[in-house]
């Protein structure tokens, strides 16, 4: 630990665009006279030192491209994503940079499957809009056909998991509204049979010793009753009603049911290929 304490830590991009950490001994020149206290200031900052020398953001974008492509064509995709994020970092609207992670995420525009397609379907959507047509209408020489068949066989699944889950929602719909309105007729005939009884034994209660005879007192305690028999039915119906209602706002939720949820998967992967086709074209 004391060997390390006088020791200053840089990271740099080195002229292979790989990322390197630079040891500068106290007192050691590591950079040109005058530039240390610039590069102290910029220590971490790999956009600014490309391979030892100050660099622009287009020379760091560059470099990071270089490295990207280097590892995609070794097959390692993951750590190109990492270049070309940060690429995308320090130039967000830079066309390139937005194709080369697309072709990270697909693999080279041969491979769509589900893991990383909404990655590149947004990727797709930067092509699009930052993208030359040139560069886009190249990278759709070799994807745009294989994209069309996946997307002709999975809109006719599309479609027929529609279909199908359309049908189940109505006849489930059917049964389900049926005992909503039966739920509804009883929670009516229940608040308004409690509120009733409870107008009456309240009126009552008003005026229970207006004679002498005990009849209004009475009426008091029947009415009261009735009213508590009617406020446990009326617990009973608000119930039945949750229930009820909650089976038909369940019914229209898609990912309720192993059908909706297969439907809402795969028009999604259509949706994602129609954006990356459309981005290529």
């Amino acid at each position: 630990m004391d060997d390390d304490k006088d020791k200053k830590y840089r990271f740099r991009i080195n002229a292979d665009g790989e990322e390197e950490l630079v040891i500068d001994m106290g007192g050691e020149q590591t950079y040109r006279d005058g530039d240390e206290e610039e590069l102290a200031e910029h220590a971490f900052d790999d956009d600014y030192v490309y391979g030892g020398e100050a660099c622009s953001d287009g020379e760091a974008v560059e470099g990071l491209l270089a490295s990207a492509r280097a590892d995609m064509a070794a097959g390692n995709y993951s750590t190109a994503l990492e270049y070309a994020v940060r690429a995308w970092e320090i130039s967000p609207r830079d066309g390139e940079v937005a194709a080369t992670k697309l072709e990270i995420y697909t693999r080279g525009l041969t491979d769509f499957s589900d893991g990383a397609l909404a990655e590149a379907a947004s990727a797709a959507r930067d092509v699009k809009e930052y993208c030359g047509g040139e560069r886009r209408r190249l990278m759709g020489q070799s994807a745009i056909g294989r994209l069309d068949a996946m997307m002709e066989e999975l809109s006719a699944k599309v479609e027929a998991l529609s279909e199908e889950n359309e049908k189940g929602k109505a006849q489930r719909a059917a049964a389900f509204a049926a005992d909503n309105r039966r739920s509804v007729i009883k929670l009516a005939v229940t608040g308004i049979s409690f509120a009733v009884m409870l107008a009456l034994s309240i009126f009552f209660s008003t005026i229970m010793y207006a004679n002498t005879s005990g009849v209004n007192v009475v009426l008091t305690a029947v009415f009261a009753g009735v009213a508590l028999v009617f406020f446990v039915a009326l617990l009973f119906a608000l119930r039945s009603f949750s229930v009820t209602y909650r089976r038909v706002r369940m019914n229209r939720d898609n990912s309720r049911t192993q059908t909706g949820r297969e439907y809402e998967a795969a028009k999604a992967r259509l949706d994602n290929l129609r954006e990356i086709r459309d981005a290529l074209l």
